[in-house]
């Protein structure tokens, strides 16, 4: 996996060029929404903007016409799903049988399977294992998974969560573990006044994902929530999901959080009609990917270990940002505002 930043190109300058080419022409606000999604999963590929937008149209044009993945959502997450491909070296050709073998082990296991959040379970699956072939023993611990989470939250577990149990699959423990260790987070965030309901479910098993310990990980989000609450005033329904990614910064939390607001900053002026979560979230992988920069051009050298864990946190952040893009409400997220709140004002407490 490639994970260099070319030197003097921030992933803000990258994501400017990309939407540049991408979103030339005509096309409709939908598509224009996803294109930005598209734009910040292609940040780390190494073509030129030109070249790297020809390819997501490219790809998203032959996923409109042999695949009916979006036949239940809509059409336009295809530019996300093309960027996708291309970030992890994937041939549409080689993704469209094994989506389609995939999806009929989903079938035979009795998982729900079909729509965008399928494909994107199947796409962490697949780059999880090296591009090789999912095993009906994957298959059969994705079930196991996805029927402990409906055993604790049947109201908030759903056919949009098999992307959570495919990135959930790829941490150590059984089922029964890894549930109730996400079950546990969840508690502890709700009891802290972070929320509750669907955004926090998500919230609390994908810092399962980060690796982190969980009273770190419990420590390090709070921070963040905290940090950035002080700075905007409140702290908003779906911000939280936006910060999961900036967990896995050792970053002073103050940093992490103007930088953030930062790149946020500067997207709302590129693209005004999305001010409120669309740019947190893609600001937030922005300035991850920025931070993460500082790491890897430290004077010394990273020992081996520390190498492997920068390709581990770099893995852990693309299975999250993909999980994240399944929770997009591109419906609401194009609804003018008359203010950059992106969601209900979410009540907290220290």
């Amino acid at each position: 996996m490639n994970i260099t930043i070319p030197p003097l190109v921030s992933p803000l300058a990258r994501y400017r060029d990309i939407i540049a080419s991408l979103c030339a022409g005509q096309a409709s606000p939908e598509d224009h929404l996803w294109m930005r999604f598209a734009a910040q999963a292609a940040v780390l590929c190494p073509e030129t903007s030109d070249q790297l937008a020809w390819r997501i149209r490219h790809i998203a044009e032959i996923l409109h016409k042999r695949t009916s993945w979006f036949a239940h959502l809509s059409p336009s997450a295809r530019f996300l799903v093309a960027a996708l491909l291309i970030q992890h070296h994937v041939p549409v050709g080689t993704f469209h049988a094994e989506h389609d073998r995939t999806q009929d082990m989903f079938r035979d296991v009795g998982l729900p399977h079909g729509g965008f959040t399928s494909t994107i379970a199947v796409l962490i699956l697949h780059i999880s294992s090296s591009h090789q072939p999912i095993s009906l023993l994957e298959a059969e611990r994705l079930k196991a998974i996805y029927n402990r989470m409906k055993s604790l939250h049947w109201w908030l577990t759903g056919p949009g969560d098999v992307p959570i149990c495919a990135a959930l699959a790829q941490c150590p423990g059984s089922a029964e573990e890894l549930v109730g260790r996400a079950d546990q987070l969840y508690r502890q965030l709700h009891a802290h006044d972070l929320g509750t309901g669907s955004s926090l479910h998500t919230v609390a098993h994908l810092l399962l994902v980060t690796g982190l310990p969980p009273d770190s990980a419990i420590t390090r989000l709070r921070s963040l929530a905290r940090c950035l609450s002080d700075r905007q005033g409140v702290l908003h329904d779906g911000d939280l999901q936006a910060l999961v990614v900036l967990t896995m910064l050792d970053h002073p939390t103050t940093m992490t959080i103007t930088r953030l607001i930062g790149v946020r900053g500067e997207l709302d002026l590129l693209q005004p009609q999305y001010r409120g979560m669309a740019n947190l979230m893609i600001a937030a992988d922005l300035a991850f990917l920025d931070l993460i920069r500082s790491v890897e051009d430290a004077p010394d050298a990273p020992n081996a270990r520390q190498a492997q864990e920068m390709l581990s946190r770099i893995h852990a952040f693309h299975i999250t940002t993909a999980v994240l893009a399944t929770q997009v409400d591109a419906h609401r997220l194009m609804q003018p505002t008359a203010d950059a709140s992106g969601g209900w004002p979410v009540p907290y407490g220290w």
